[in-house]
């Protein structure tokens, strides 16, 4: 069991600070590397809570290989989203607060593949984007991706 999973024992669906990673890979294209999640099945940024004595870059990777099967041999910090506006309520009702490092992916290696967490993985150029979910939406804007 996952850290956030241990709390929302105690707390339920009420809203929580999340510690977490998210981040942004391009192909040799300029395009942008999408993951259709699971748990909202909607598009955001490959990303995910932090555990119990990891970093924020540490948590980076993890998501990253846990969700496309990738890694990067360098992550490069672009932003941190934080307060009011990272606030998200989950479909089953749980909500949370996003405290989230962003990173940009450099020299990625491995294979792309669906993991658990994920549907589809997709490159998308960033001038026809699909529906984003809000807080990736967040991300890319804080970073200056999107406006």
């Amino acid at each position: 069991m996952d850290y956030i999973e241990t709390l929302r024992q105690y707390v339920g669906e009420r809203p929580i600070i999340a510690p977490g990673s998210a981040v942004i890979i391009f192909n040799d294209n300029n395009e942008l590397l999408l993951q259709l999640r699971e748990d909202t099945n909607d598009w955001g940024l490959p990303g995910g809570g932090m555990e119990l004595g990891d970093s924020f870059e540490e948590t980076a990777q993890k998501e990253l290989h846990e969700e496309t099967g990738l890694n990067a041999e360098e992550l490069k910090l672009i932003g941190i989203a934080s307060g009011k506006e990272t606030y998200y309520k989950y479909p089953n009702g749980d909500e949370i607060y996003n405290a989230t490092a962003i990173y940009e992916a450099v020299k990625i290696t491995g294979k792309l593949k669906e993991k658990e967490e994920t549907k589809d993985l997709q490159y998308f150029p960033l001038d026809n984007l699909p529906h984003l979910n809000y807080i990736s939406k967040i991300f890319l804007k804080k970073v200056g991706y999107i406006s």
